[in-house]
């Protein structure tokens, strides 16, 4: 897979401004941590496909240990402004499912004052916005439980990643080799941190050479 030259571009320019960045990413890997700077998923975000039924603007920021996100949604016409933190409890990885286990907190939801979306919002419990999909006509695809404030998300249930053959052979090959412990902001990095299996490499390898 090439990189597209603007992708190339914007990461030399963030190399230029964040000179330190490689000397924290050595440090983080010799601790089996992985960093991602928030500007490199706001660069993702910035560059999604437009267009459809998405969100019109989306905001990352770092809300320790949490990643907060905001977001303007068009609601049947009417504007909301939406903000939270997601905390990632677990993230659970093989062949046949890439489970995301998160939080949801601090949920605000700002509607135009007197708009029928504001007096709906004024009755919902936003402490627990895993409560109120149940009330949602059309879920997810890879919503798989939603309870409080915690949602579970099986990504390999969004079509076009489960028809991704290169993604299912990379889960295969890791998932028994490196397992993740927990995913938090600190700074202005997303880190991940990880185990490895080393034992499991062997066998994982066979199985993805028999798949080919």
């Amino acid at each position: 897979m090439v990189m597209p030259l603007e992708m190339v571009k914007d990461g030399l320019s963030y190399l230029r401004a964040n000179p330190l960045f490689l000397v924290r990413a050595a440090r983080n890997a010799a601790r089996l941590r992985l960093g991602i700077p928030i500007d490199a998923l706001r660069w993702l975000v910035e560059h999604r496909p437009k267009g459809g039924k998405g969100p019109q603007s989306i905001e990352l920021y770092a809300a320790p240990p949490a990643l907060g996100v905001g977001a303007t949604v068009d609601l049947f016409g009417t504007k909301l402004s939406i903000s939270s933190s997601i905390e990632i409890d677990s993230i659970d990885a093989n062949e046949d499912a890439l489970r995301v286990a998160l939080r949801v907190r601090d949920l605000k939801v700002d509607a135009p004052a007197g708009s029928p979306a504001a007096m709906m919002l004024g009755s919902m419990d936003l402490t627990k916005p895993g409560n109120l999909m149940g009330f949602m006509p059309q879920k997810p695809p890879a919503l798989v439980e939603a309870s409080g404030d915690r949602f579970v998300l099986d990504l390999l249930k969004v079509p076009k990643l489960a028809a991704n053959k290169g993604l299912k052979k990379l889960l295969a090959l890791v998932a028994d080799v490196i397992v993740i412990k927990d995913v938090r902001t600190e700074g202005d990095m997303l880190v991940v941190g990880f185990k490895v299996n080393a034992r499991a490499l062997p066998l994982a390898l066979a199985r993805l050479r028999a798949s080919n």
